[in-house]
C-alpha cells in the first residue's frame, strides 16, 4: 500500500528525528518553522543574488513591514544555506561563519522588533532561532543527509538547481555516485 505524505509532514518527521538524534531542544513553534522553511525552499526558483550584508543594510533603512520581510528572508536563506550547502562554503571568501552570523543577527533583529508587542510568541520564536542558529543548521544538515536521494538523477537535479541558484552543492552526495 502506498501512502502519500505531504511535504510539511515529511519534513516535520525528518526535523523531529534529527532534533532527537542531536539532542536539540526546541519549542514546538521552532520545530514547525524549520519544517515550513524546508517546504518553502521546494519551490524557490532563485535565491537572491545580492550579498547578505547588502540586504541587511537595506533592511535597516526600510519601513517596519519591509524590514520584517527582508530580515526574515535573510535569516531563512542563511539557515537553509548553512544547513543544506555548508560543504560548498568551504574554501570560499564568504564561509559558513558569515552565513551563520548574518542569519542569527537577522533573526535576533526580528525578535527585538517584536519584544513587548502584541505577539510575544513571534519574539520568542525568532529569539530561539537566533540563539540556536548553529544547532538548527546542524539539524538541517542531518535532514539534508537523510533526504531521499536515491539515484544519480536526483544528484543531477540538485546540481542543476545549484547552477540556477548559485547556492552550492553537497560534495558528499556527488561522491556517492562518482
Amino acid at each position: 500500500m502506498v501512502t502519500e505524505m505531504n511535504p510539511i509532514e515529511h519534513f516535520k518527521e525528518l526535523v523531529s528525528d534529527a532534533m532527537k538524534h542531536q539532542k536539540v531542544k526546541a519549542g514546538e513553534l521552532a520545530e514547525f518553522y524549520l519544517s515550513s522553511l524546508l517546504t518553502s525552499f521546494l519551490t524557490v526558483e532563485r535565491l537572491p543574488d545580492e550579498p547578505l550584508a547588502t540586504t541587511y543594510l537595506k533592511a535597516l533603512g526600510a519601513t517596519r513591514e519591509v524590514q520584517f520581510q527582508q530580515m526574515k528572508q535573510l535569516g531563512d536563506v542563511s539557515l537553509f544555506t548553512s544547513g543544506f550547502f555548508s560543504d560548498s562554503l568551504k574554501r570560499k571568501i564568504v564561509d559558513i561563519d558569515y552565513y551563520m552570523a548574518m542569519g542569527s543577527a537577522s533573526y535576533g533583529f526580528l525578535a527585538n522588533m517584536h519584544r513587548g508587542g502584541r505577539n510575544e510568541d513571534v519574539a520568542k520564536l525568532f529569539g530561539e532561532l537566533a540563539s540556536k542558529f548553529a544547532a538548527f543548521a546542524d539539524v538541517l544538515t542531518e535532514v539534508s543527509e537523510r533526504s531521499r536521494l536515491t539515484s544519480p538523477i536526483d544528484i543531477l537535479r540538485i546540481y542543476e538547481r545549484w547552477l540556477r541558484t548559485r547556492a552550492g552543492s553537497r560534495k558528499r552526495y556527488c561522491a556517492r555516485w562518482a
